[in-house]
């Protein structure tokens, strides 16, 4: 009995030390802020409204869910999520709609989320049926992408009919007309389908921002199938999952009418809320291409894109999907300055393009100039066609 009091008292100080050693290293890897009464450290601290969340569920009997790996499939798609909103009585407020990445959950960039809700915005996110974490298929399924679109439709059609309910607590908070969507990496090219593909796209989504989206099989067809949403794709210079130079580099030259950003140093996991606690790493994306080292092998993957997603007006083309995590040595962006970023990026451009008045010309001001001027991380490319 001793001997084991002895064990657990050094085992306790044991983790006690790691704890703090490794408090001191997070710690001591904090960024410097932005500059004192800067465009950016004003946006990035700006608070107009406190948030609240509400639980979401949404059954979709019309659509079935596929059987995939242990999954045996559904009749119905189960869609459970949560919306941020703005606290209180207030009302036109612009709906945004969250899509998780491979692996993911609807929080996983809640710090995006969040403040977004902050600003002024109602914002929905789910966990897609198979995607997610916990996928009933006992681990994440990409092929179901396909079907993701469709649910990004489903909860637009859902929390609009919550905004008609006046027994909801969203009754007459969202203005309509202004609808956003926006994804990380595999919500990334949900989005992406959702904006553009003829056969998958929602009309009713007039921006749309993509965070390291794997869109390298698709051609100028696919952009140019709806020239009237705005979009805007953000890309990290040492992302390892979706590695910039294959995707979003190219992409930029197939679709003229978008706005490109990309981060120097920047990573795919630092747009998502894991990057903060695990920003001592060099590169965190060591740790999400190490999880994917062992899903890979187990998943049914495409060698092309054109074997899940519907080719239709020539919209992909053909050519093979490259592997994830290719070595990038060096140390990235730390990822709560990437998160800071991204909220200034994400936030400024729904407002340029879902606000009216001088609310989205002082954003257009920001994220046309102000933003890069103050951040030499960040490079914007300029739509050639706008």
């Amino acid at each position: 009995m001793k001997i084991l009091k002895i064990i657990a008292k050094w085992t306790l100080l044991f983790w006690t030390v790691v704890g703090v050693v490794v408090a001191g290293i997070w710690w001591l890897n904090a960024p410097e802020n932005f500059a004192e009464n800067s465009q950016s450290e004003a946006r990035l601290n700006q608070v107009d409204y406190a948030v609240e969340q509400l639980d979401l569920k949404i059954i979709d009997a019309g659509r079935p869910t596929p059987a995939m790996a242990k999954f045996k499939g559904d009749d119905k798609r189960t869609l459970n999520g949560t919306v941020w909103l703005p606290k209180g009585e207030s009302s036109g407020h612009p709906l945004i709609v969250y899509s998780h990445g491979f692996g993911g959950n609807q929080k996983e960039s809640s710090h995006v989320t969040k403040y977004l809700a902050g600003i002024g915005y109602v914002v929905a996110a789910v966990d897609f049926p198979l995607s997610n974490t916990r996928s009933p298929a006992g681990i994440p399924q990409l092929l179901d992408v396909v079907n993701q679109p469709a649910d990004v439709r489903a909860v637009i059609d859902h929390v609009l009919a919550l905004n008609e309910d006046p027994n909801s607590e969203l009754y007459q908070r969202i203005d309509s007309s202004n609808i956003g969507a926006m994804g990380l990496s595999l919500g990334g090219l949900t989005t992406a389908l959702a904006a553009f593909h003829p056969d998958l796209m929602d009309k009713r989504i007039k921006a749309a921002v993509m965070m390291a989206p794997p869109l390298e099989a698709f051609s100028d067809q696919f952009f140019n199938r709806n020239v009237e949403v705005a979009s805007l794709l953000i890309s990290g210079s040492m992302d390892r999952v979706v590695p910039e130079p294959a995707n979003a580099t190219q992409v930029r030259d197939r679709h003229p009418n978008g706005w490109f950003l990309s981060m120097d140093k920047g990573t795919h996991l630092g747009f998502a809320d894991i990057s903060n606690p695990i920003r001592w790493m060099d590169n965190p994306d060591t740790f999400g291409c190490f999880f994917m080292g062992m899903m890979l092998p187990r998943l049914d993957l495409p060698e092309r894109w054109s074997a899940v997603i519907p080719n239709t007006g020539n919209v992909l083309r053909d050519v093979v999907v490259n592997p994830p995590c290719p070595e990038l040595p060096g140390e990235s962006m730390n990822g709560l300055t990437q998160q800071w970023l991204t909220r200034i990026a994400v936030g400024s451009f729904f407002d340029m393009h879902l606000r009216n008045g001088a609310r989205a010309e002082s954003a257009t001001k920001f994220f046309k100039v102000a933003m890069s001027a103050e951040n030499p991380e960040i490079s914007l490319s300029v739509p050639f066609k706008r």
